[in-house]
């Protein structure tokens, strides 16, 4: 459990996006805020580092209480399940939702979005590129989040028993919503991935391509992570 105070300011130009200018106009430059979060784990992984059976969840809850200038609540579920196909192979199913709104007439803010797209869910795309467009083409966010992955993970050929190195192939899928969930909205991708344990932490390297891009979405097939289990 926790309890956050936060102050936000927002400086406006003549060029700044028009979610920016709507918010100032309705709530001022600078606004407070006290968050109050609640989150809860479950790892029943056989390994954190080489997982070849096991499921972790993961609950995440954000509400604003009053006295601040915001209110809004948010609310996210994350699934890992891991199963060993052969001794060399382990399918993995991930599955993530996030849905927020605001409360007392008040809109969730713009910040407080959630974001799709990279190499932490949708991979090809490039990071937080997903969803919701404005007229100047850049990314909004959206108050709703839904994110699968299929992934087969194995040794490195003639490499089997090193637990540092591990490849995979997977299909990833998701997007941000901001009004109503249609999932003909959904992007897609497939690709390959590496995985090295290293001494400095982990590393994820991956390469993709989108199944099913537009000609406005951002691409960006190398992507990799650095530094935080996947």
């Amino acid at each position: 459990m926790g309890l956050a105070a936060e102050n936000t300011k927002l400086t406006l130009y003549g060029d700044s996006p028009q979610r920016y200018k709507d918010f100032v106009n309705e709530f001022g430059s600078s606004t407070n805020n006290f968050p109050v979060t609640l989150s809860w784990a479950r790892d029943r992984r056989d390994s954190a580092i080489w997982t070849t059976s096991g499921t972790t969840h993961r609950l995440f809850g954000e509400v604003s209480i009053p006295g601040g200038d915001l209110d809004y609540y948010k609310l996210s579920y994350h699934q890992k399940w891991f199963y060993p196909i052969s001794d060399f192979f382990t399918l993995m199913l991930n599955g993530e939702f996030g849905y927020g709104d605001g409360y007392s007439g008040k809109p969730l803010p713009f910040f407080k979005n959630f974001f799709a797209g990279g190499n932490n869910s949708v991979r090809g795309y490039d990071l937080n590129s997903l969803g919701p467009r404005d007229e100047r083409n850049l990314t909004l966010g959206g108050s709703k989040r839904i994110v699968g992955n299929i992934e087969v993970l194995f040794p490195v050929p003639f490499m089997k028993e090193d637990r540092s190195l591990r490849l995979s192939t997977f299909l990833d899928g998701g997007t941000v919503f901001e009004k109503n969930i249609d999932f003909n909205l959904m992007r897609y991708s497939a690709g390959v991935a590496l995985t090295w344990i290293s001494p400095m932490g982990p590393l994820k390297v991956s390469v993709a391509k989108p199944l099913n891009d537009e000609p406005t979405d951002r691409l960006q097939a190398f992507q990799f992570m650095f530094g935080q289990q996947f």
